[in-house]
């Protein structure tokens, strides 16, 4: 993966993930504290129902109280008592509108000793003398009622009393009572909660609850249960996702985006850095202009430096590697050349000693020593017009060339030379391949005489050349191979092979490989030794596409 798509990807990643943390974090101490806000909310809400439960007995009780103090009901039955009246169908009828009045769901009359006058509902007559009195004679401030005494209250309830004595020494009483289950209903829909008679408050998903209790100051105690449905506390939490999550999402498409900007920046003059890079070997490469400052920028600097210098060492090398070539070529020269002034030397030598003594011999070795004169200056000719072909070997003209054709034409040519010796030709499929067809006739040429030289330095008159043309890669390429089954190339001279002028055959001057070679270079291909365990191959392999412009071709020799 590329610099660019892995710095977004690794920073993307480490900005997801922080970002997600902090966004999770976030969520979870928001849910904590709006869990705790609903649970406070519930638990006051309680609270304010056992006040407002409590507010209203102590109205209950002030109410009782007055009637008690001047109130017309109690004054009747105190005036009827101390005139030795019973009242009771009178008393019947005001102790309902009482009741009514004072907007209670039990009320009793009766006097001190627990005789009950009058009652709402009725039902209350039958309450025995030992439970009204009971009721009259408990403090006021035990006001709760868990519906478990007696008779009156028989469910959970506030209960108020009053009394009052008259001047006959006559105590008469009132004794009131509110149900607690109907006032937690109204109070539940005023504040929009559920309220109820319990204990055990236990929160589930569906909904929140708290407990708590209605107390008076002697033990009196109802305990109730507020819940309230948690849709509204969900939707809260789930806004708050929503926020958390949108906020995530837009940190991370920010900073994703500088991610990209800043890979984008850091990658494209490495990019442009390696592009070059690249092309050094090509001898292609431009000078990097890097924008902006850092590691960069100094990086690209030092590149440039590098050209420079490269470029300089190029052409140092070029000029010593041109110098130390001639001086290889000139030194092969000169001993080739050398070789066949020996022979010269000692023949006129000869001549010039029979000439100065007159010997009778100097007519007959005339004829042998011109004759042997001859044929070095012939060998030295010779050396000359060959070392003039391999350094102006002009560069190759292609055209379209079907290498099979030009194989079997070579081949023909060497028939007649090659005695018992086969040659063939095998194709498989080659391509048309644009060449120089005088260069590859040329190439082929000393190829195939190679190889019956070879054959026959061996000391045999038959055997076998097989030239073979196959495609190679995707076809972009193909190959020529010139293969025999002599005794192949002797290990000492492997490595010389295609230096100039370096043979193992008692004829030849030595730069025909050196010459195939080069061709096959300046084509854009490459000419080697393919060692086998019987005999030997010369492969060149050629680019089809023909070779590079001129511009790229590699320096001559000279």
């Amino acid at each position: 993966m590329r610099l660019a798509p892995r710095t977004l990807l690794y920073f993307g990643l480490l900005v997801s993930i922080s970002t997600g943390a902090l966004g999770w974090f976030l969520r979870e101490d928001r849910r904590a504290s709006e869990t705790a806000r609903f649970a406070d909310e519930v638990r006051d809400a309680c609270q304010r129902v056992a006040a407002d439960i409590a507010s209203q007995a102590a109205t209950d009780e002030s109410v009782l109280r007055g009637a008690c103090d001047s109130g017309e009901l109690v004054d009747r039955t105190l005036v009827a008592a101390e005139a030795g009246e019973d009242r009771r169908v009178m008393l019947g009828q005001l102790v309902p509108q009482t009741r009514k009045s004072f907007n209670m769901d039990e009320l009793v009359l009766a006097t001190g000793g627990g005789d009950v006058l009058a009652a709402d509902p009725r039902s209350l007559l039958t309450l025995s003398t030992k439970d009204a009195t009971a009721q009259l004679a408990v403090d006021p401030a035990h006001f709760v009622s868990d519906g478990t005494k007696s008779v009156f209250a028989a469910s959970p309830s506030i209960i108020s009393r009053c009394k009052r004595e008259g001047s006959g020494g006559l105590t008469v009483g009132l004794v009131g009572a509110r149900r607690i289950d109907p006032m937690l209903e109204r109070l539940g829909k005023t504040i929009n909660y559920s309220v109820k008679r319990g204990s055990g408050a236990k929160s589930t998903e569906l909904e929140a609850q708290a407990g708590c209790a209605i107390t008076d100051t002697k033990g009196g105690r109802v305990p109730i249960i507020v819940s309230k449905n948690t849709a509204s506390f969900q939707k809260t939490l789930d806004d708050v996702d929503a926020k958390i999550f949108q906020w995530c999402c837009g940190s991370v498409a920010l900073a994703l985006f500088f991610a990209w900007f800043f890979a984008r920046s850091l990658s494209k003059p490495i990019s442009d850095l390696a592009d070059e890079a690249s092309k050094v070997a090509r001898g292609e490469a431009r000078p990097v202009r890097v924008r902006g400052g850092g590691e960069i920028a100094e990086l690209g600097t030092a590149f440039d430096k590098m050209l420079e210098d490269l470029g300089a060492t190029r052409r140092r090398l070029a000029a010593t590697t041109r110098v130390a070539a001639w001086r290889e070529v000139a030194r092969r020269v000169a001993h080739e050349v050398k070789n066949p002034l020996a022979p010269i030397r000692a023949a006129v030598e000869t001549l010039r000693r029979l000439r100065a003594r007159e010997d009778p011999a100097f007519d007959g070795y005339f004829d042998e020593a011109t004759r042997t004169v001859l044929d070095e200056v012939k060998r030295i000719n010779d050396i000359v017009t060959e070392f003039t072909r391999f350094a102006r070997l002009p560069p190759p003209k292609p055209v379209d060339l079907d290498l099979g054709a030009v194989a079997k034409d070579v081949v023909k040519l060497h028939e007649a030379a090659a005695g018992k010796i086969q040659l063939r030709v095998l194709t498989h499929r080659p391509p048309h391949v644009m060449a120089d067809r005088d260069q590859i006739v040329q190439v082929l040429t000393n190829l195939v005489q190679n190889a019956i030289d070879a054959l026959r330095g061996a000391g045999r008159e038959e055997g076998s050349v097989t030239v073979v043309i196959e495609p190679l890669g995707k076809g972009d390429r193909v190959a020529i191979g010139v293969c025999d089954d002599g005794p192949g190339v002797a290990p000492e001279m492997i490595a010389r092979l295609f230096e100039p002028y370096a043979t193992s055959k008692a004829h030849g001057t030595g730069l025909g490989l050196a010459i195939a070679q080069r061709i096959a270079v300046e084509h854009g291909g490459e000419l080697s030794y393919v060692p086998h365990p019987k005999g030997a191959e010369f492969r060149m392999v050629l680019p089809v596409e023909g070779p590079p412009p001129v511009s790229e071709m590699p320096p001559p020799s000279s």
